[in-house]
């Protein structure tokens, strides 16, 4: 190569170098004033600088980043996951491996669900579920995986993320749904043994939780399963003024009671 065609390549390389260098820095630029118009929720002008900064650096993290505060937008703001998963999908084509590529990854699945695609959504929990997943999105990715097994029928493979929740953080308000739910789909399962163990065991643990209305009307139903009329009837009656639907409770007991009559001695019959 000539000295002259050397020069000519070094010019070109840092022209573009400089070019680059410019097209980030007027990214940054638009981005920050997206920032501060969410701080003062000024949501359209937040939208028009985040596009701002796509176009500035359309294949960059900050581009993934911009696409990802649009997803949260429309998820915070203009309840349309649609959308919001769109952007999450652009997001992640910017990110590499990272917290926030498994942010917008849990982010996303959780838009999946709600659009009615548990399959999408469950590949992209299973594939986030491994030694690199963060430590604090662990249980999110859990509970979520779990509460989509859940509502696809899959319980006792619900039942065995629901535990792993309850193992990391037994007395959040996460772990003490997951506890609840454990004993809630062990009665699905028709594993009442277990299902009046844990239900019990919740009832007694968290009292004021508010799971745990629920929870006993479950535990009633399930002595009432296993035989045990006489200790289902005693917890729908302490229940019965404090349970939010009072109908059922009622309603419950009264077949509880019809069942206990046409099971008992017929009349005439010595005891």
């Amino acid at each position: 190569m000539s000295k002259r065609a050397g020069r000519v390549l070094t010019g070109t390389i840092l022209l573009f170098a400089l070019f680059s260098g410019c097209q980030r820095n007027h990214a940054q630029v638009h981005y920050h004033r997206a920032e501060d118009a969410l701080v003062h929720m000024d949501l359209a002008g937040a939208r028009k600088e985040f596009h701002a900064a796509i176009k500035a650096s359309p294949s960059s993290p900050l581009a993934g980043e911009a696409f990802y505060e649009l997803g949260r937008i429309n998820d915070l703001y203009g309840n349309d996951p649609q959308k919001a998963a769109g952007h999450y999908m652009k997001s992640l084509e910017n990110l590499k491996d990272g917290s926030l590529r498994q942010r917008v990854s849990i982010d996303l699945a959780t838009d999946l669900e709600h659009l009615g695609k548990p399959d999408e959504a469950l590949a992209i929990l299973r594939g986030l579920d491994g030694s690199n997943l963060l430590s604090t999105f662990k249980p999110r990715v859990w509970d979520l995986t779990a509460r989509i097994l859940e509502h696809e029928g899959h319980y006792r493979e619900a039942l065995g993320y629901y535990k792993k929740v309850s193992d990391r953080e037994p007395d959040s308000f996460r772990g003490q749904k997951a506890q609840f739910k454990i004993g809630l789909l062990e009665s699905l399962a028709s594993d009442l043994p277990s299902a009046q163990r844990d239900l019990g065991r919740f009832v007694k643990r968290y009292p004021d939780s508010p799971f745990t209305p629920v929870a006993r009307f479950n535990l009633a139903l399930t002595w009432d399963r296993l035989g045990d009329h006489q200790k289902a009837l005693s917890i729908l009656e302490s229940i019965k003024g404090s349970y939010p639907n009072q109908g059922v409770v009622l309603e419950r007991m009264s077949e509880i009671r019809k069942e206990m009559r046409s099971s008992g001695p017929s009349p005439g019959k010595g005891s």
